[in-house]
């Protein structure tokens, strides 16, 4: 099952989302991103490695950080990964503020029939005093409402 979902990653996820969107930003800030550990090469003999050497437990890329003790020090190989995203919650709390207030309206809301517009007002409410962190949801309401303009509420749908 491990090697069946690492294919199906290396289909989809990978250069769907994955490459695209690096590429697509790198390009926007004029860097040339390099995936060395794409190389062919080493993709095939991973995907000819036996499951037990890819993960270990819940440790992920075992193999590979076994190996990599031998040039970096050992708490740099095996250190948690540290994730990084967008600011969101600076954007909806400042330059977003009045997107976030046309998109989710009560009115909005309210003619859209999706969610009840008290609801959603008490998440954006408590989100923005940041008594509660729904900054997802927040952006994924907003998400949901621009798509519905340009994909259902449009005439023609903009592609």
């Amino acid at each position: 099952p491990l090697n069946q979902l690492l294919y199906v990653d290396l289909k989809t996820f990978l250069p769907c989302l994955n490459l695209e969107t690096t590429d697509k930003t790198s390009m926007a800030a004029t860097l040339e991103v390099r995936v060395p550990l794409l190389n062919h090469e080493l993709v095939e003999m991973a995907a000819r490695m036996p499951p037990h050497l890819k993960l270990r437990g819940l440790k992920r890329k075992y193999i590979f950080k076994r190996a990599a003790e031998k040039l970096l020090p050992r708490d740099v190989v095996w250190r948690k990964k540290a994730g990084f995203g967008a600011p969101i919650r600076s954007w909806l709390r400042g330059p977003l503020r009045p997107l976030v207030e046309d998109l989710l309206s009560e009115d909005v809301i309210r003619r859209r029939g999706l969610f009840r517009p008290a609801e959603v007002r008490r998440i954006i409410a408590a989100n923005s005093s940041g008594r509660e962190d729904y900054n997802l949801q927040v952006f994924q309401l907003m998400t949901l409402e621009l798509w519905q303009r340009i994909f259902i509420d449009a005439k023609q749908p903009r592609y």
